[in-house]
């Protein structure tokens, strides 16, 4: 059991209901403790029990993971996770990424601003467009099940370089001219979006999807949808590399569950005894 795993379910029991928090203290820190055994990440574990800590405090059911548990009383099947929290990871990082045009819209006009009107604006920027959503997806990643944990892992690993590096890049890399301007904005979400595809296994073909970010974030800094778009609707045009990162994710997430399906025929009709 790592140090992180130790803090998330320290917390998860800190904030769960004080009738509940004796028996999920002792089944969390086991289910940590053999995690190992079963081929499971106990990473993953543990930020699904700080997920239902968090979002299943009135359960009616009596599971230690949660009103969503999908797996029956008497199943011993071992599964990477057993509750739906990656949709609620990838909806927060959706909504963070919308509320940054609304974000932008309430900072003050340019020129009327103080030093510390924008630095809270920047930072507020950094949260909502990159670090929040970031963070978001790099935990799903880690609770995906159908991958191996090293993909699951390598893949939240770059996921959150790439957050850390949409932030610290414009910092440190000096303006140029088109198009290289460009890349500091664009690399991330590349690298973000290729960090999902191998989390999720993806097929060769879903690599594709790459060129929708690339395309939209392109069309924004190079000022051509500013001019099509009214003034008071511009601040959202931020959002939209991210938002595309996110389509681009869920239909390759979809592509590789019907991916695995296919070979999951196949394979079943190849131990078909056709002898007979």
């Amino acid at each position: 059991m790592t140090a992180l795993g130790r803090a998330l379910v320290a917390t998860a029991v800190a904030i769960s209901p004080a009738e509940h928090r004796l028996v999920r203290r002792e089944q969390w820190q086991a289910d940590l403790r053999d995690a190992a055994d079963f081929g499971l990440s106990p990473t993953a574990l543990a930020f699904g029990a700080l997920t239902t800590a968090l979002f299943h405090r009135r359960g009616v059911r009596r599971t230690t993971w949660g009103e969503t548990m999908t797996t029956t009383p008497f199943s011993t099947a071992a599964t990477p996770h057993t509750i739906r929290t990656v949709p609620v990871l990838v909806t927060v990082a959706v909504l963070a990424i919308l509320m940054t045009g609304p974000w932008l819209i309430l900072q003050p006009n340019y020129g009327y601003e103080s030093d510390l009107d924008r630095t809270v604006g920047l930072v507020g920027i950094w949260l909502l467009s990159y670090l929040v959503p970031g963070a978001a997806v790099t935990a799903a990643a880690l609770l995906l099940s159908g991958s191996g944990p090293g993909r699951r892992r390598l893949g939240a690993a770059l996921v959150a370089a790439a957050a850390a590096g949409a932030v610290v890049t414009p910092l440190v890399v000096p303006d140029s001219g088109w198009p290289v301007s460009i890349l500091p904005a664009v690399l991330p979400f590349l690298l973000a979006l290729a960090g999902w595809l191998v989390a999720i296994e993806a097929p060769r073909r879903a690599w594709l999807l790459l060129l929708l970010p690339l395309g939209v974030a392109t069309l924004v800094e190079s000022g051509a949808l500013w001019a099509v778009v009214q003034i008071r609707l511009q601040p959202c045009i931020v959002s939209l590399p991210g938002l595309s990162v996110v389509v681009a994710g869920f239909l390759a997430w979809r592509t590789a569950r019907s991916s695995r399906s296919t070979r999951g025929e196949e394979h079943a009709v190849t131990l078909v005894d056709k002898t007979v």
